[in-house]
């Protein structure tokens, strides 16, 4: 069986790239993004060939793939398709967490494990980047806000 503890901490570090939208950065702080990717997808290599179930070995290795594809895709490019790279990694993780000898979990209880560890884009985003990085990055080609989100306060507070 996989390290379980191991396990958790790479699908919660693959969900900060998700919920900080760092998928979305570019110069820099998307040259940071995709070398964060890389290193999560690095430390998942030990995990495959640990693994005593195959379903879980094929969990990791698909979040393997996905994570290393979103890493290399061309920056301001396709931030729309390595987010969506990084959440079947981040599905994968999860049912690879889930799995043990009952057999795989069903996608409710994938969904329900990635709705408790989801983190606030702001906290997420400080998670990853260093400071120095937090407005350099251009805005992405989807629209979407490729630097940490700024709060906006409600009129009167």
């Amino acid at each position: 069986m996989t390290d379980t503890q191991a396990l958790d901490d790479l699908l919660r570090r693959a969900l900060l790239a998700y919920n900080g939208r760092a998928l979305h950065a570019g110069a820099e702080a998307g040259v940071h993004a995709a070398a964060f990717l890389n290193e999560v997808a690095a430390d998942l290599l030990p995990l495959m060939d640990t693994s005593d179930d195959p379903a879980q070995r094929e969990f990791v290795a698909e979040a393997y793939r996905c994570l290393t594809m979103a890493a290399d895709n061309p920056l301001g490019q396709s931030c729309r398709e390595r987010e969506e790279l990084v959440n079947i990694a981040c599905h994968g993780l999860a049912h690879a967490l889930l799995a043990g000898p009952q057999g795989r979990a069903g996608e409710e209880e994938a969904h329900g494990l990635l709705a408790e560890l989801w983190t606030p884009s702001l906290l997420a985003w400080s998670q990853i980047f260093p400071a120095r990085l937090d407005t350099v990055s251009p805005p992405c080609a989807c629209g979407a806000l490729g630097t940490r989100p700024n709060l906006v306060h409600a009129a009167g507070s």
